[in-house]
């Protein structure tokens, strides 16, 4: 016969063993998400984002997808930086801006044990003003629904 194990992992925000309290920091709330001015000469934009800070963290995780899918990754340290541009961005589609809040990890024998926050994650459309100039056939080929 075959006996199943009792459930012992615990769904709590926060749980206690040996005196060390293991918690999830919470997810930093996005404010906005913008894109920078297109650059002419390099013919490149930015897309900044900016959000809430959060306790206990020791910095934060920035990713962006772009349109083909490729993924830019940045470490943001300490944990009251709550702002993050990435520059030399050069394709025109939808992205997506996420962060998360990285915790201790409770290494370093401390007291309170924080692991990293779940993604908080905003899409952004962006198209060049310079299409919209030199590349009319672009902008005919998009369909709003």
């Amino acid at each position: 016969s075959i006996e199943n194990k009792a459930n012992t992992y615990s769904y709590q925000v926060a749980q206690t063993i040996n005196g060390i309290q293991y918690s999830t920091l919470p997810c930093p709330l996005l404010d906005n998400v913008t894109t920078g001015e297109p650059d002419a000469v390099s013919q490149t934009f930015s897309v900044t984002g900016m959000w809430a800070e959060v306790s206990n963290g020791t910095g934060y995780n920035v990713r962006l997808t772009q349109p083909n899918g490729s993924v830019i990754s940045d470490f943001i340290g300490p944990s009251t930086n709550t702002g993050h541009e990435i520059t030399g961005l050069g394709q025109v589609g939808v992205f997506s801006f996420c962060v998360n809040a990285l915790g201790n990890k409770g290494g370093d024998g401390e007291v309170n044990a924080y692991y990293d926050s779940p993604y908080d994650c905003s899409g952004i459309f962006v198209v060049y003003d310079e299409l919209q100039i030199f590349n009319r056939s672009f902008l005919e080929r998009i369909t709003i629904l």
